[in-house]
């Protein structure tokens, strides 16, 4: 074991430097891949930057996290976030979990170290998205964070743990910070830990939350969870501004519900899926792990982040 640590190692400061020394125009309109090697682990990443891209004017980046059991490839098949970027004009770029961290593929959002700034796998998606802004440019104040179960806890955790990097996330089936299955914590306590570890950082990081009413993984009441840590970070109530009902033509009811500041400023919104599983919505009909009768989670979080850069 100890061998392949240092092969690993010696494998990924190698593609590394091999990435540094290509000219950063190489991967443009195509996708780019790489390993992150740092003294708190290694992981593989690739993404996509869109044919619109021109060095030197900036453009934004989004981080997408897969969840358990399937890798970062097939999160960028079934969620189309590299289709989108393309359309829209960002990049986008896919950290991968390694199977020598967890056999599931999961992010290990439970272990300490990765629930702090500068540690364990916060550290290593942090350090993957400077790798993206060394390589391409970015606009620092346009960097958006999302990802589904594990990933959707990751995601919350890197709003919490680097506010100053990521503008806004959007969390699919995810859990509050220092999540809390049993729930013997309240989500304003969540909120409370939450403000500890932001410190100077702390501020009002926008997020928009999906969660479907059937999920056997992830309990529905758990996005209210989410909905309560974020309260109390920007200081508002998690009592709903505006509520609306949708539905997806030919596909399931939603109900949307929106959160404000007292100068209007919508900072939560949340969509609560009527029957839909432990899925990403809108997705790709290619995948049981999608339900493409779900509201577009990518292009409407799209939208979210777009209204939404570090001010």
């Amino acid at each position: 074991m100890k061998f392949t640590m240092r092969f690993l190692a010696a494998l990924a400061l190698y593609m590394t430097a091999l990435a540094i020394l290509s000219p950063a125009h190489a991967a443009v309109g195509t996708t780019f891949a790489s390993l992150y090697a740092s003294s708190q682990g290694i992981r593989s990443f690739h993404g996509h930057v869109p044919s619109s891209y021109q060095q030197g004017i900036p453009m934004p980046l989004v981080v997408a996290l897969h969840g358990c059991s399937r890798g970062s490839h097939h999160y960028e098949k079934r969620t189309g976030w590299s289709k989108l970027a393309e359309q829209q004009g960002f990049i986008v770029v896919y950290p991968a979990q390694s199977i020598l961290a967890n056999l599931n593929l999961c992010w290990n959002w439970s272990l300490s170290k990765n629930q702090h700034r500068g540690k364990g796998e916060p550290a290593i998606i942090a350090g993957i998205t400077d790798y993206v802004r060394s390589h391409y440019t970015v606009d620092p104040n346009r960097i958006y964070v999302t990802g589904t179960s594990a990933g959707g806890v990751m995601a919350n955790a890197m709003t919490v743990t680097y506010p100053d990097v990521y503008a806004a996330s959007s969390i699919i089936a995810g859990c509050e910070y220092l999540c809390d299955p049993s729930t013997v914590k309240t989500p304003e306590e969540s909120g409370e830990a939450a403000l500890i570890e932001m410190n100077v950082r702390a501020r009002a990081v926008p997020t928009i939350l999906w969660q479907g009413t059937a999920d056997t993984v992830v309990p529905p009441p758990t996005v209210d969870r989410i909905v309560g840590q974020w309260a109390t970070i920007d200081g508002i109530d998690d009592i709903a501004d505006a509520t609306e009902y949708g539905q997806v033509p030919n596909g399931r009811n939603y109900v949307h519900q929106i959160y404000e500041d007292l100068a209007g400023n919508t900072l939560i919104e949340r969509y609560l899926i009527d029957g839909a599983e432990h899925t990403y919505p809108g997705g790709c009909d290619c995948d049981p792990l999608v339900d493409p009768k779900g509201p577009n989670a990518t292009g409407l979080s799209w939208e979210f982040f777009e209204e939404h850069p570090i001010p």
